[in-house]
């Protein structure tokens, strides 16, 4: 189980989401980690409450402005709660996508990495999932990058952002694929799970992340059959004790994504709790990422 690389400081572009315009808990992370360098990652519906969004894209804005080196990725919605792809195709939520758009370079995001329909082949997402329709995924998607590029000084990159695993209709990373005039990022959300293998040990967990459909190894065949780059937008350690079987508090899964990530285009740890924890809940893990990406 061990790599000879084990211990080494990993060299990459680092993010990390920690909550909902939570920007000193970024600055808290980065001064934990002791890196010049540490990227925000947040959510935003494109219809939610326009004050949370004019909020959050200020919040981020001046945070990105008050500090070198910061980036700022935002995982979007590609339909607003409730919505469909049908309305969405005939332009009803167009003006939101605009309006988005405009704040977040008004506000000084407008070279933002953005992550439209993030995970759309897991079918408990939202609204957007495209395992039922993956036409209308790839129409939708293409209608949104349209939209925001069209906005005056929007320099936004895209990312095509899949999670681990197979769904319904969509059985490979082309089945959502919107093509490569749309996509200037291809990205992979991974976290420390096999789904009922309560007694898989960590290198099984990982190599079951790698040559599963869907997985690592298509991943990386995938971004080099488009020539683009490669992104971990999500990742993390989860914990023991529902159908999801994390590794809990897994050291080795820290070191493989080390390694892992070393050619990304830009990676976050997903340090909020969504039901496997947060690293204060493993703190070997923890240790082991301050080790591996700490400055």
């Amino acid at each position: 189980m061990a790599m000879p690389s084990e211990g080494a400081v990993t060299p990459s572009r680092l993010g990390v989401y920690v909550g909902p315009g939570k920007t000193a808990d970024v600055n808290n992370s980065q001064e934990w980690l002791g890196r010049s360098q540490v990227d925000a990652t947040d959510y935003l519906d494109p219809s939610e409450n326009t004050k949370w969004n004019q909020y959050a894209t200020k919040y981020w804005g001046d945070w990105k402005k008050s500090g070198a080196d910061r980036g700022f990725v935002l995982g979007l919605h590609m339909l607003p709660k409730g919505g469909t792809f049908a309305e969405g195709l005939a332009g009803k939520y167009d003006s939101q996508f605009r309006t988005l758009a405009d704040l977040m370079i008004k506000d000084g995001l407008g070279d933002s990495v953005i992550r439209i329909g993030y995970e759309g082949n897991n079918k408990n997402i939202g609204p957007w999932q495209g395992t039922d329709d993956p036409a209308a995924y790839r129409e939708m998607f293409r209608r949104i990058v349209t939209l925001m590029r069209e906005r005056t000084g929007e320099s936004f990159q895209f990312d095509y952002n899949m999670a681990v695993g197979t769904s319904g209709k969509v059985t490979s990373f082309e089945t959502l694929y919107p093509g490569d005039a749309y996509v200037d990022v291809v990205g992979l959300n991974i976290y420390d799970v096999w789904w009922e293998h309560p007694d898989a040990t960590p290198a099984q967990r990982w190599n079951h992340t790698l040559t599963t459909a869907m997985g690592v190894n298509e991943f990386k065949e995938f971004a080099a059959a488009h020539n683009k780059p490669k992104s971990y937008p999500e990742w993390g350690l989860y914990g023991r004790g529902d159908s999801y079987m994390g590794g809990g508090d897994s050291p080795y899964f820290i070191d493989r994504m080390a390694e892992l990530v070393k050619d990304s285009k830009y990676q976050a740890y997903f340090d909020h709790d969504w039901g496997g924890g947060t690293l204060d809940d493993f703190p070997n893990g923890k240790a082991q990422y301050r080790l591996r990406f700490g400055g």
